[in-house]
């Protein structure tokens, strides 16, 4: 797997006016293009990763992409997918551009292509 940069970090927040009012207001991040993903939040610029903001209460499931992660960017995703395979690790693949495991110790990460 060739790991190039850190993407973005993720984080469940439980209110988005507030936390806008935090990150923006106080730290002074700036906003970055962010598509309709069907629940509310913020992206941020951050010298060359993102900080996305997702307001969602806990999903309850295995492994959830709304929930507090961070984003490894890739070289090749159908490597990444190749590997999980060969290795027997379950991950959550929408088969898109992104994709979700677990560490060891329940952390969620996700591996994704460039933006």
């Amino acid at each position: 797997m060739n790991v190039r940069t850190l993407n973005h970090a993720s984080v469940r927040i439980a209110d988005l006016g507030r936390s806008r009012a935090f990150y923006e207001g106080l730290l002074g991040l700036h906003t970055a293009p962010r598509p309709d993903l069907g629940v509310p939040g913020v992206w941020y610029d951050l010298g060359g990763a993102q900080v996305h903001l997702i307001e969602a209460p806990a999903s309850g499931v295995d492994i959830d992409p709304t929930g507090p992660h961070f984003a490894l960017e890739v070289e090749s995703l159908a490597a990444v997918r190749r590997e999980l395979e060969a290795r027997g690790i379950p991950c959550l693949d929408p088969g898109g551009s992104q994709l979700w495991v677990r560490d060891p110790d329940g952390n969620v990460v996700e591996l994704c292509t460039a933006r």
